[in-house]
């Protein structure tokens, strides 16, 4: 059986090294696959398969290749594989173990594994709600795909509503900081479930959490995975003053997802701008 799963890393990147014969991400990665007796091979657009049992698993380096170019942190690369555990792949979690654990998470769709057999929904032209679940320790998330749903025993329909339920739980635990700057009021989302705070935009609860501050529909910024700020739709003109923060949390994220500008609201989510890259 020929499954892509894309596995992300949620663990904290620490340390830095700026050693200028450091190996590549890549490197690193083939050595401890190599030390624990992984088979694997490499496709053309750099995924990893992976022969675990009787599955071939496509595992995506793009995110941990980026926070390494980024921190220089071998180590992280190292506890990435040790928490991908193969045993997770010899049999497909059980629906009552992975159900309350079940998300969705706000992509660029052009994300390098694609998107085929993946359950997912187009969002924008350049963003996609990718449905997903956790570990049991919050260290990894996994795109929920077509067959999982056969393992499962489950529907689409039936996956949407449990992840939906789970994200208006989030929501109810999630505060909005508000910070009047110059008499504008810029909200910040705060959430311990850190991965999926930009992702929060999506649920319809989000509107219960945003509209007693900043009224309804509202623009948000949302530059990569745990960064999400809010302010009034009718003071776009204070956009402006947010463009160096987007930039750089965008380029500097090891998960970064947009710098759109979005409006959410009833009817769905629409980019309305965009910043420019700043050199």
């Amino acid at each position: 059986m020929y499954q892509t799963l894309v596995i992300l890393s949620l663990l904290p990147i620490l340390g830095c090294s700026t050693d200028p014969k450091m190996r590549t991400a890549d490197e690193i990665y083939c050595s401890e696959l190599d030390k624990r007796g992984i088979g694997y091979s490499v496709t053309p657009e750099g995924l990893y398969e992976i022969q675990i049992n009787d599955q071939i698993v496509t595992v995506s380096l793009e995110n941990i290749r980026r926070i390494y170019d980024r921190d220089g942190d071998a180590d992280a690369i190292v506890r990435f594989v040790e928490n991908v555990d193969t045993d997770f792949f010899a049999e497909i979690p059980l629906w009552d173990d992975v159900q309350s654990y079940v998300r969705y998470s706000l992509e660029t769709s052009d994300y390098e594994t694609g998107f085929d057999d993946v359950l997912f929904t187009t969002i924008t032209d350049q963003l996609n709600q990718v449905f997903v679940f956790t570990s049991a320790d919050g260290t990894q998330i996994t795109w929920i795909n077509e067959s999982m749903l056969d393992d499962w025993g489950v529907t689409r329909k039936q996956i949407v509503e449990q992840a939906e339920e789970n994200m208006a739980a989030i929501v109810a635990e999630t505060k909005i900081e508000v910070e009047d700057i110059a008499g504008n009021k810029l909200g910040m989302i705060s959430t311990e479930e850190t991965p999926f705070k930009a992702s929060l935009i999506l649920s319809p609860a989000f509107r219960d959490l945003v509209s007693p501050t900043h009224g309804w529909p509202v623009c948000a910024v949302v530059p990569c995975r745990d960064f999400a700020y809010v302010i009034r739709n009718d003071n776009r003109d204070f956009l402006a003053r947010l463009g160096g923060v987007v930039i750089k949390e965008y380029r500097n994220s090891g998960h970064p997802i947009t710098k759109d500008v979005l409006q959410v609201s009833d009817e769905g989510i629409t980019a309305i701008g965009t910043y420019p890259k700043f050199e």
